[in-house]
Parts: C-alpha cells; sequence; structure tokens
C-alpha cells in the first residue's frame, strides 16, 4: 500500500477503512511494541495497548469532527500509547503481588518511567511544537543546538547582528517553552 499522508489516515478512519488500518498497523505498531517490551510488558499487552490508542482515536474523531493533528499521526498514536501504558503500569503497582513474584514488582518499579523523566514522550512534544513555531525560531534553536555562536548564526541566518539573534533566541525559547506548556500531553504528563 502506497505511503498516506496524515490528512488521508484521518479521513481512512472516519469511514473504517481496513486498509487504512492495516496501514497504520504495518506503520506504526512496532514502536508501540517495543515501548511496551521494554518497560516490563509482552507482546500481547502491546497489541491491546495499540487497540485502546486506536479507540481513543476513533471517540475522538467521532465526538470532534473537526478535529486536526497537530503532530504526525505516528507521533499521535505513540503518544496516546505511550499514556495508556503508563497508566497500566501504575494501575499494576496497586495489585497485591505474590510473594514468588517479588522480582517482578522490582523489574515493574525499576522500569517504569516517571511522567516527567519521560524522555520519548518529551521528545515527540518538543518534536511537534518546535514545527509550530515561527520558522526563523526553529532555525535559530536548531542551530543553537548544535553550538553555533550568535555571529555565526546571525551570518548563516543571513541576520543583521548578533545581538538581534540573541533578542530574537531568548523570545524563540520562551515561546517554545510557552507552546509546550500548552501541550495537551504535557498537561496530562504534569496531572499524572
Amino acid at each position: 500500500m502506497k505511503r498516506l499522508s496524515d490528512e488521508e489516515i484521518l479521513a481512512g478512519l472516519r469511514k473504517r477503512d481496513n486498509r487504512v488500518l492495516q496501514f497504520i498497523y504495518n506503520n506504526s505498531f512496532n514502536p508501540v511494541k517495543q515501548l511496551v517490551l521494554h518497560n516490563a510488558g509482552s507482546e500481547s499487552d502491546a497489541e491491546d495497548i495499540f487497540q485502546e490508542a486506536l479507540i481513543v482515536i476513533f471517540k475522538k474523531l467521532r465526538d470532534e469532527p473537526l478535529f486536526e493533528l497537530n503532530s504526525a499521526f505516528s507521533t499521535y498514536l505513540y503518544s496516546i500509547s505511550r499514556l495508556l501504558w503508563l497508566k497500566h503500569l501504575r494501575n499494576i503497582k496497586k495489585i497485591d503481588i505474590d510473594p514468588l513474584n517479588r522480582d517482578m514488582e522490582e523489574r515493574i518499579e525499576f522500569e517504569e518511567p516517571l511522567p516527567v523523566e519521560d524522555k520519548d514522550l518529551r521528545l515527540a512534544i518538543y518534536q511537534r511544537t518546535l514545527l509550530m513555531i515561527p520558522e526563523d525560531c526553529q532555525k535559530i534553536l536548531q542551530l543553537t543546538a548544535q553550538d553555533l555562536t550568535s555571529s555565526e548564526i546571525a551570518e548563516q541566518l543571513g541576520f543583521r547582528s548578533e545581538g538581534y539573534v540573541r533578542k530574537r533566541r531568548h523570545f524563540c525559547k520562551e515561546y517554545l517553552i510557552n507552546k509546550v506548556k500548552e501541550d495537551s500531553d504535557y498537561q496530562a504528563m504534569m496531572v499524572d
């Protein structure tokens, strides 16, 4: 099957198109499976979480006919799956585990990431938020991350001075931080 755009995926999901579901499974299941397997789960758990995430998306599309993505569909699906798995792990910890399976309890305790320290989800939030800020801000922050000086950035981007770059970089960082704080996944991590 040909590569589908995010818009085609959403349209296919609204129509309950099985080919679109197959495309999503073929292109998005493996990252979810790796997430679950690396955090005390099984392949069966991964399949359940993947299905639950799709159900969340179906409900979102049903309840919000004008729903649009703010990130790539695969990132959105992964973020939902990650939140569902974290919730599942938290629920497991509430169940008394048989003393013979103490090592399982310790493994879960050790491998369960704290929401604020969830590097993959933080990266996904950062990446999709970065795409929402002005293009010059994206370039300035990317070049800053590459350890270029203000004068090198000014020269590379054709700005009039390094002072302007410093001022603009400060604005861009503040703008990005505010956009991250507005992100629904970020807010969900802070609530959990």
